[in-house]
C-alpha cells in the first residue's frame, strides 16, 4: 500500500482499533513560553503506538522538539493532556514508556571515554558491576563501537559521537527512543548509514521511535507515520501512514519513494501558507 493521508476519522478508528497498543496519546497540548506572547505550539494532538517508527516533520521553530520535551517530561504543558495508559513511569525495562532521549548534540563529557560516557546513565540510576558492563558491550557492539571503548570525545568523527549518544540512549533498555534531530549535522552517507543502523536497532530491540526532523527525505525512507506540522504556531497539518508498506533496503533509489517524497513535500509546502 502507498503513502496515505489520514482524516479525522481515520484517526479516530486507529484509535480504536489499536486501543491495546496505544503508548501514548497527546490530547489538544499548548506550550506558550513566559517570553513570548503567542503559543509556541498549539493543540497538538497524535498518537504513538508500540512499534511505530514516527517522524514529526516541519520547518525550524515549528515546535518540533518542544513536543518531545513534553512528551518526557522536560516542559510542562500550558494547557493538554498526555496519556500512557499502560505506564506509571517507572524507570524499568519492562515499563512501556521507559523513555530515553537521542539530542541534537552527541553532548559528551569530554574528560571521559567513550565507555564511561555509555556508562553514565547506569550511575545516575546505580548500576554498577557485571550486569552494568553487560549492558554497556551490549549496546556498545550494537550500534559499532567495538574498538572505540577507550576513545575520548575529541579522538571521534561526528558519527562516532553520535554512535556514542545513541548507546548511552540505549543502554538503560529502554521502549521508547525520542530522537531530536540527531543527524542533522552529519554528511549524506553518514547520515544515510546511522539511519539504517537506526532501523536495524528499533527491529531488534524492539523500539518505539519518535523521531524529530525537518529533512522530507528522512522522514519518508524511516516511518511508518509522519505527523506534518504547520508554523506560527506549530500545530498538526496533515498525518501519513505507510503502516502496510514494504520499504525494500533499496526503497529510496524507487519511483515510489520519490513519489512519496513529492506528496509529502507539497504537504509541508501547503502548510506554511496556512494563517
Amino acid at each position: 500500500m502507498a503513502l496515505r493521508l489520514l482524516t479525522d476519522r481515520d484517526r479516530k478508528k486507529n484509535i480504536d482499533d489499536n486501543e491495546l497498543s496505544l503508548i501514548a496519546q497527546l490530547s489538544s497540548i499548548s506550550k506558550k513560553f513566559k517570553s513570548t506572547k503567542t503559543e509556541s505550539i498549539k493543540d497538538i494532538n497524535l498518537e504513538i503506538y508500540q512499534g511505530d517508527f514516527l517522524s514529526i516533520l516541519g520547518p525550524s521553530g515549528c515546535g518540533k522538539t518542544s513536543i518531545l520535551k513534553i512528551m518526557c517530561g522536560l516542559l510542562k504543558p500550558s494547557s493538554g493532556k498526555i496519556n500512557w495508559p499502560t505506564s506509571n513511569f517507572q524507570n524499568s525495562p519492562e515499563n512501556p514508556a521507559n523513555l530515553s532521549f537521542v539530542f541534537q548534540e552527541p553532548n559528551l563529557l569530554p574528560w571521559i571515554n567513550v565507555y564511561e560516557n555509555i556508562k553514565l546513565p547506569l550511575k545516575v540510576l546505580g548500576e554498577s558491576g557485571y550486569k552494568a558492563d553487560e549492558k554497556i558491550y551490549d549496546v556498545i557492539n550494537l550500534v559499532g563501537l567495538k574498538g572505540f571503548e577507550n576513545y575520548y570525545p575529541r579522538q571521534l568523527s561526528g558519527g562516532m559521537s553520535m554512535r556514542v549518544s545513541i548507546a548511552r540512549a540505549l543502554v538503560t533498555q529502554p521502549k521508547v527512543l525520542l530522537m531530536d534531530e540527531p543527524f542533522s549535522a552529519l554528511d549524506e552517507t553518514r547520515r544515510y548509514g546511522l539511519a539504517q543502523e537506526i532501523l536495524k536497532i528499533k527491529k531488534e530491540k524492539k523500539l518505539t521511535v519518535v523521531y524529530v526532523t525537518h529533512s522530507i527525505y528522512e522522514s519518508v525512507l524511516l516511518s511508518n507515520r509522519i505527523y506534518v506540522m504547520q508554523s506560527n504556531p506549530g500545530k498538526i497539518f496533515e498525518e501519513f501512514d505507510f503502516s502496510n508498506q514494504n520499504k525494500s533496503k533499496d526503497y529510496r533509489f524507487t519511483s515510489q519513494f520519490i513519489e512519496q517524497a513529492k506528496i509529502v513535500t507539497n504537504s509541508l509546502e501547503r502548510s506554511q501558507l496556512v494563517k
